[in-house]
């Protein structure tokens, strides 16, 4: 079980914090000549650091600012003539942030154990329900932290009634054809009308399944959005939330799971692992409905790290597993913030050695046409002798865990050759859930590596803590630093300000000026070249594109393709099946006109590390403030704390700018997609209405007119709609930097906002030492 730290507060006095003292130990404050003896102030200093980076520093500003802010209102209380405006100003700015938390996507086919890994990572055997399922289910599952100390939570979000009874008339409408269908397509209309009506529901009609005495309950539940359960067992919580993830044959008309869209968990005691990250369980199979595969695609963008779960036994061939990850990358990484890809192999102790090495014997001569694996069939690499028969399933589960690893970076690479200049990492682990939970487990818990994905979490979500604490301290002593200048209100003090006040806003206009026309306006050129390519390029492929995509594939029949056709008209150009595979017109008609700016775009908006021509390193390198600019005034010390206070505005700014690039490029990348998704539209209605003898011949040649009748149209309207979502994304920044600074100038530099005095001096030193502290 994993250790739950108590949170003991330091004092001030224990930080070491003194009017008018040294924040560092000596040996901290100066360069030492050589290597030195610790001394008593450096031990001191180091548990101080480790006592702190075991708590919240957060918490321990927080304090700070709280016993700063009641001084605070006890003088606006006292004086009539307080600024409201300016007060409440740094009141907002005292707040703390909460920061945006790191997504995870896990994804992956049912059974091949997503909920297993989820549970044994954190260390909640019985948390998600696991076990092979009757059939799919398409419920996105969030987990994360918690704030309740004693209770587990689960928050259900349903679909609309609306959106139900619309999708209930097409499931029937599948059903009801069957003999014309998809077998795979029927069966999931089939289960969905019976979790929700009964087994005997599929011959009814809409009207009759309206009438039931179930639809009372289920438009009740629909007209509530969301549903709240609590728990105090993890156990029984799995329990409560079975029928809204899990389909059963044995509790037919008692299942909502078709009616979900996602459910959000919450956990207690994990901060250390889950405190700034949300683990997403998104679901391997497809979905007749395409609200919800549209939801699936956008919480795949938000991912900044995904894992994909795929059994041992097939991982490098896993056709679902690879088909789900060749779909999803452009969202994930180009139009998403994906930054880091881990496969895990799950099941690793489902072994029988002599099966296993017989299938080594029989595979041999196939493998020793391959150079690379032939350092790994020797004995000597294998280590399985007459002398060491005990050992036999140990050393096939290591021999296969690492021959798994490598044939998965080769597939990988073989895939996505391209990848590795998009993303940080892709990496492979080999994992037994079974074994970590096992009383009496044959592995090693390291040879699970459980907690190597365990360290991973704890690693990030470190990074993720340690980022936001040096934030908040920075702006807690920024603000700080404001009210400190109180004390210097004083006329020669006023025509610093002035002064200072003028000289910034002069500056602010011309390095605005230069990020437009130097920096930002260049990107526009080079974008809007590579897009006219790409329009060109796809106006002569698009006719060829579309037959591809409609035509019946070579191994399916035509009867069952017909509901594959049909399901991509009724969902607006795309459908993902059951097993993962995915039929998508929308983007294969802009796959050329993405093919064409790639690499472009990835240099505007990288996930990897930053490039010369990236939009956020541009503002990245914007600022007007400096420290040279306290030389000649009155107050230098006073124009230092107003200066730090700006710089940490600009810092805060700056950030929240980064988060709207994110978010914007994730809008602009996507523009090209829904731009020809609208401008396709009226086809894919037109081609949804055709039904009768034939009709699979009249869709396709709908589909392909359309396309062809829209080629000068509609890839310049894609075109045009990514360069002013682009063009729009610049101004916003021009925007809030020239909008933001100058209200920040206006509280820093307006001569009376301050109609009394307060000394914070101490308090922006206890910030500094914390700061000091939780520096790595």
């Amino acid at each position: 079980m994993m250790e739950k730290n108590e949170t003991r507060h330091l004092t001030c006095e224990e930080i070491g914090v003194t009017p008018g003292g040294s924040l560092l130990p000596k040996t901290k404050q100066k360069a030492k000549r050589g290597r030195e003896r610790e001394s008593h102030e450096d031990k001191k200093w180091k548990k101080k650091k480790t006592e702190i980076n075991e708590i919240s520093a957060i918490q321990q500003a927080q304090e700070v600012m709280a016993q700063v802010q009641h001084r605070l209102e006890e003088k606006i209380k006292n004086n009539a003539k307080t600024n409201k405006e300016f007060m409440n100003f740094i009141r907002d700015n005292m707040a703390y942030d909460n920061i945006q938390k790191t997504t995870i996507g896990v994804f992956g086919k049912t059974g091949d154990g997503k909920s297993s890994l989820i549970n044994a990572i954190l260390d909640e055997e019985e948390l998600l329900p696991t076990g092979t399922l009757d059939a799919c289910t398409s419920v996105i599952i969030q987990v994360e932290a918690g704030a309740e100390k004693d209770q587990y939570t689960a928050t259900i979000e349903f679909i609309s009634k609306e959106a139900w009874e619309n999708e209930l008339k097409s499931l029937l409408d599948f059903v009801a054809e069957r003999n014309e269908r998809d077998e795979t397509i029927c069966k999931m209309a089939e289960d969905k009308i019976k979790a929700l009506y009964g087994k005997n529901a599929t011959g009814k009609s809409f009207d009759e399944l309206m009438k039931d005495d179930r639809s009372p309950v289920i438009a009740a539940m629909l007209r509530s959005n969301t549903k709240t359960i609590s728990r105090f067992q993890a156990s029984d919580l799995s329990e409560a939330i079975m029928p809204y993830i899990q389909h059963q044959e044995s509790d037919l008309g008692g299942l909502y799971w078709p009616v979900v869209k996602t459910v959000r968990i919450k956990v207690p005691d994990h901060k250390e692992l889950l405190q700034n990250i949300v683990l997403v369980d998104l679901p391997g199979n497809g979905d007749c409905n395409q609200t919800r595969d549209e939801m699936w695609k956008s919480m795949l963008r938000e991912c900044t790290a995904v894992w994909v779960v795929s059994n041992i036994n097939r991982a490098a061939s896993d056709k679902a597993a690879w088909e789900i990850l060749k779909s999803s990358m452009t969202d994930m990484v180009q139009g998403g913030a994906c930054t880091r890809i881990t496969f895990i192999c799950t099941k690793t102790d489902d072994m029988d050695p002599k099966t296993y090495m017989r299938s080594l014997k029989s595979k041999k001569s196939v493998f020793l046409f391959n150079q690379h694996f032939l350092c790994i069939l020797n004995n000597e690499d294998l280590q399985i002798t007459a002398g060491n028969e005990s050992d036999k399933k140990l050393k096939c589960i290591q021999h296969r865990n690492n021959m798994a690893k490598n044939r998965v970076k080769q597939e990988f690479e073989k895939q996505f050759p391209l990848q590795k200049y998009y993303i940080r990492s892709f990496s492979v682990f080999t994992v037994s859930s079974q074994e970590f939970c096992s009383e009496e487990p044959y592995l090693k818990q390291e040879d699970t590596e459980i907690p190597k994905l365990r360290e991973v979490l704890r690693r990030l979500n470190h990074s993720n803590a340690n980022r936001v604490a040096s934030q908040y301290l920075t702006n807690a002593t920024g603000i700080l630093s404001l009210i400190q200048t109180s004390k210097d209100n004083n006329e020669e003090m006023n025509m610093d300000k002035a002064k200072l006040h003028n000289e910034l806003r002069k500056k602010l206009d011309d390095e605005l000026k230069c990020l437009r026309f130097d920096h930002l306006e260049p990107c526009y050129d080079e974008l809007e070249k590579y897009l006219s390519d790409g329009v060109k390029k796809s106006e002569r492929k698009c006719a060829e594109i579309t037959k591809k995509n409609v035509d019946v594939p070579v191994e399916k029949n035509g009867r069952g393709y017909h509901q594959t056709l049909s399901a991509l008209c009724r969902n607006k150009g795309y459908f993902r099946s059951n097993d993962g595979e995915t039929r998508d017109l929308n983007r294969s008609l802009a796959e050329i006109m993405y093919e064409s700016i790639n690499e472009k775009f990835n240099a505007l908006f990288p996930n990897k590390g930053e490039t010369r021509l990236s939009v956020r390193e541009k503002v990245k390198r914007f600022s007007i403030f400096s420290i040279s600019v306290t030389e000649g005034y009155s107050n230098p010390a006073a124009m230092t704390h107003i200066l730090r206070f700006l710089k940490a505005e600009e810092g805060k700014l700056k950030r929240m700018i980064y988060r709207e690039i994110a978010q914007q490029k994730k809008e602009i990348y996507a523009s090209i997609t829904d731009t020809i998704k609208e401008e396709m539209l009226p086809g894919y209605n037109k081609a949804e209405e055709c039904v009768g003898t034939r009709s699979m011949l009249v869709k396709q040649r709908v589909l392909i007119q359309h396309t062809e009748s829209l080629k000068h149209t509609m890839f310049n309207k894609a075109k045009n709609r990514m360069l002013v979502s682009f063009r729009n994304l610049t101004k916003l920044i021009e925007i809030m930097l020239r909008e933001n600074l100058l209200e920040a100038m206006a509280h820093a530099l307006t001569e009376s906002n301050f109609p009394f005095s307060l000394d914070v001096s101490i308090e922006i030193a206890a910030l500094e030492m914390l700061s000091a502290l939780t520096d790595e």
